[in-house]
């Protein structure tokens, strides 16, 4: 006999059978599972039976963490009363078994995100014997244990994302909306995580909130290779798809999008500039292109490229037509106005530039007077 629990169902008692056939369609290995999750609940009974609420198979709120899911469903669970000094808010028993789906890594990092604690035990060690709470009380005091704890576990360390890892957040940037080929009148305004090997997106709900979520069905869905005329680089660098894999390892085109200065809207068939013609303006001690000119394919827009060895150093200045200035180094190693007064975006054109705030010079001129290659 082995006792049982569930919210909104008072604590029984179930027998297990021997015949493991006639018990569920997973056979053995399910009544091996609830034998293990039975008497991981005794022991967790045994222990903090007096100061916490003990359940089984009982899902932990983990909403409020950048997570996939909005909770995780425990195998055993002990509640406390109080904020337990070393556990925190409850402790997890997660039954290991044959052919186990659970991230082990994502979902220690949600528990303890979430103020639990959480030890992951084999169900071949439960059903020892010798099992009770000592072989859990075990697992947090071997250096390399299954077990981790509120007090000597930090959540940042059970993640694969190295923002979140050394900074405390994840690296979030805009999606930007009018990089989507589905058009632009109900797209779901959502960030994603520039994190290496991060998948991580959050959505922007109306209430201010964020779902956050690992699917790309929000994101654009053309290949990596249509943003080659996109991207500007230095001169000499590996082929585009190399390169773009050595800045990150998945999600490439959504990360590209959001990361790349030179990325801004365009009436062309991408929804964003291609840069064609480039004309070398400046080369460094190698005889290399340093500061480069290059044109839009599809509309007056010029984008001027100063390559300083780092892409977090580098400057993209955007301008509305080819800029009326004397091209010099030092000029752009200052980082030069990025605006000459183009609009993106034909229905605010009006006779201001949202972009860099400056005015037309008479009553009698506005921006639309400089826009005249935009469609009707």
């Amino acid at each position: 006999m082995y006792p049982r629990s569930a919210p909104g169902k008072s604590r029984h008692f179930y027998h297990v059978s021997d015949d493991a056939g006639q018990r569920c369609s997973n056979g053995g290995e399910s009544e091996t599972h609830e034998r293990a999750v039975a008497r991981a609940e005794v022991a967790l009974h045994q222990q903090f039976g007096a100061t916490a609420r003990i359940e089984t198979e009982v899902n932990v709120d983990v909403s409020e963490v950048p997570t996939p899911v909005t909770e995780r469903r425990t195998d055993a669970l002990a509640t406390f009363d109080d904020w337990n000094p070393y556990f925190g808010a409850g402790l997890a028993v997660e039954v290991q078994h044959n052919h186990e789906d659970k991230n082990v890594q994502q979902v220690t990092h949600d528990y303890l995100a979430a103020g639990f604690s959480v030890v992951w035990i084999r169900a071949g060690t439960i059903l020892l014997d010798t099992f009770d709470y000592d072989t859990i009380r075990a697992e947090f005091e071997r250096a390399d244990g299954s077990g981790y704890s509120q007090r000597t576990s930090n959540a940042h360390h059970y993640t694969n994302c190295q923002a979140l890892l050394y900074d405390g957040e994840h690296a979030w940037e805009r999606v930007p909306a009018y990089a989507h080929p589905r058009g632009q009148d109900d797209l779901v305004t959502y960030d994603i995580c520039a994190g290496q090997d991060c998948e991580l997106r959050r959505v922007h709900e109306p209430d201010g909130s964020y779902t956050y979520t690992a699917s790309d069905e929000y994101g654009p869905d053309f290949p990596l290779k249509a943003l080659k005329n996109v991207i500007v680089r230095e001169h000499g660098r590996d082929p585009f798809w190399k390169w773009a894999g050595s800045q990150y390892h998945n999600a490439q085109v959504e990360k590209l999008l959001a990361t790349r200065p030179e990325i801004e809207r365009c009436w062309g068939p991408k929804g964003v500039h291609e840069w064609g013609h480039r004309e070398t303006l400046w080369t460094n001690q190698s005889d290399q292109p340093q500061i480069e000119l290059r044109e839009c394919l599809y509309c007056p827009v010029r984008l001027v490229t100063n390559h300083r060895g780092r892409s977090g150093h580098s400057t993209f200045c955007l301008y509305g037509r080819e800029p009326d200035v004397d091209w010099d180094d030092v000029y752009f190693q200052a980082s030069p106005p990025e605006c000459d007064h183009y609009l993106y975006d034909e229905a605010a054109i009006e006779d201001y530039c949202p972009k860099c705030g400056a005015t037309m010079a008479t009553p009698e001129t506005t921006l639309r007077d400089h826009t005249s290659w935009l469609p009707p």
